[in-house]
């Protein structure tokens, strides 16, 4: 709230934080425990730590040495027979870069899955702070609907003691019918914010109250401090720097094929020397693969494009942020600019209206419907503000999405 209302507008808005319908015991859900709920056990998280294992997997069968291979051989010309293995040496060191190049690929799909996990947040407090001012809605209507019953009261204590107006009572009787329909649709209106609210949570969460502020906090930082931080925060961006170091690794693994890596080959070889007699002796060879045709240059030039793909999405991603987040502070600073001027022109105004209406009526100087109008103005005014300051409040949410973090703290 930026300002304080009068004593007759804080009896309405106090109606929004009342427990009307309300079970002894039952609990009231705040934004803090709805959140908590849903960073606890959103299956999010399992599936970014999958991703994050299955890509540091693959990556790690291209860091594991070669496998040796065994072979025997016979001629029966002669008789000789061989048993060999040979086992290449990745003496490159392009075993060493992939390794290196796996805390990055780990790090840029739990970054991603953090800026899944942020969006969602965001979502959900969206709907949090709907639910709850459509909660807030009904409480509003409900607490006029009380005031109109009082009227009501009054005017049958009247008309039994042969002073009251019988169009007076069927006219305040009607204003009750249409506050139970608007009753009625605040609360399917509040049933289905709920529900998009609970299909953020898991399956099993019962939402039968919230609880909290609608109004929004004020914070001093400016647009181009939040672009400047929103750059450094966004997980995004972290997304991206991972997978540009993960390539760069790669790249210098792939370049590392143009370097020849030894086959060796060790055994023993048996053979017939004369007649009847056998020898045995060992085996020692080295081959080398010579890099002629392909040298890894076809994977160092596809790595090299991803690369430059990725700087393209870094720079048009940062053109998105700064545009969003100006935007959305702007749209902040007018919602806000609108709540501060409706606070100040609406305080204390309905109040003294209603008590000037008052007076008149029983003084039979006005009729029921100034009366009727006069309470109606005052629940307006009050489904006006909560209007406002939940506007306020989604536009501070998605100032918050842009920027990365919340802006209020």
């Amino acid at each position: 709230m930026y300002f304080k209302n009068t004593l007759a507008g804080m009896s309405l808005l106090a109606l929004c934080t009342s427990t009307y319908g309300q079970s002894p015991g039952e609990k009231q859900w705040t934004e803090q425990a709805v959140l908590s709920l849903f960073e606890q056990q959103t299956p999010i998280k399992r599936e970014t730590r999958a991703a994050a294992s299955a890509s540091v997997e693959a990556l790690r069968s291209r860091t594991l040495w070669p496998n040796p291979i065994a072979a025997y051989s016979r001629e029966t010309v002669g008789f000789t027979e061989f048993v060999q293995g040979e086992w290449q040496l990745p003496i490159s060191g392009r075993l060493g870069l992939a390794r290196k190049a796996m805390d990055p690929a780990r790090d840029a799909v739990e970054a991603d899955g953090a800026a899944r996990i942020w969006d969602l947040r965001s979502s959900l407090r969206l709907a949090f702070y709907r639910a709850l001012a459509a909660q807030r809605q009904e409480e509003l209507i409900q607490g006029s609907l009380r005031e109109i019953q009082q009227v009501i009261d009054l005017l049958a204590a009247r008309e039994r003691e042969g002073e009251g107006s019988r169009y007076d009572h069927l006219r305040v009787e009607r204003e009750t019918l249409d506050l139970r329909a608007d009753i009625a649709i605040s609360r399917a209106r509040a049933r289905n914010e709920k529900t998009v609210l609970l299909s953020y949570l898991p399956a099993d969460t019962a939402l039968p109250s919230l609880s909290g502020d609608v109004g929004s906090q004020p914070f001093a930082t400016s647009a181009s401090d939040l672009v400047a931080q929103a750059l450094l925060n966004r997980a995004d961006f972290r997304t991206q720097s991972s997978r540009l170091a993960q390539l760069g690794l790669e790249q210098q693994a792939a370049d590392r094929l143009r370097r020849p890596e030894p086959m060796i080959t060790a055994g023993m070889k048996r053979t017939q020397v004369a007649p009847g007699q056998n020898a045995t002796g060992a085996v020692i060879g080295v081959s080398i693969s010579l890099p002629l045709f392909n040298k890894g240059q076809t994977e160092v030039a596809r790595l090299s494009a991803e690369q430059d793909r990725i700087r393209a999405q870094r720079e048009q991603l940062t053109i998105q942020v700064t545009a969003t987040v100006n935007g959305a502070y702007d749209v902040h600073a007018a919602r806000a600019a609108a709540l501060i001027a409706f606070e100040r022109e609406t305080s204390g105004a309905d109040a003294e209206l209603l008590r000037i209406v008052r007076v008149g009526y029983e003084e039979g100087e006005l009729g029921i419907l100034q009366l009727l109008d006069a309470y109606r103005l005052m629940r307006q005014t009050a489904l006006r503000r909560l209007e406002l300051q939940l506007a306020v409040k989604e536009s501070e949410i998605e100032l918050s999405r842009a920027a990365g973090m919340e802006v209020t703290q």
